[in-house]
């Protein structure tokens, strides 16, 4: 998030400048440029978001899986001293 704000912030000083030696071109241009750089910005942070959570979840599962099992032994070992 920081990053984005500033890449807006280094965009809106650039925009500030009003330098009319800037053709609508290079306006344009730079304008696809900051927005590509955003754009794959967000793709990179969206996946390593996705690859955590992914993660997260599977250690939750694999806990369950664990706690389940101990449960089950520790049943097993009640039924077998009565």
């Amino acid at each position: 998030m920081k990053r984005i704000l500033l890449v807006l912030a280094i965009a809106g000083s650039l925009v500030a400048c009003n330098n009319s030696a800037d053709t609508t071109a290079e306006k344009k241009d730079s304008i696809d440029s900051l927005n590509k750089e955003r754009k794959d910005r967000l793709d990179s942070n969206t996946a390593q978001q996705k690859a955590a959570m992914d993660s997260a979840a599977d250690k939750k599962k694999e806990a369950l899986d664990r706690a389940d099992s101990l449960r089950r032994a520790d049943s097993l070992k009640k039924k077998k001293t009565k």
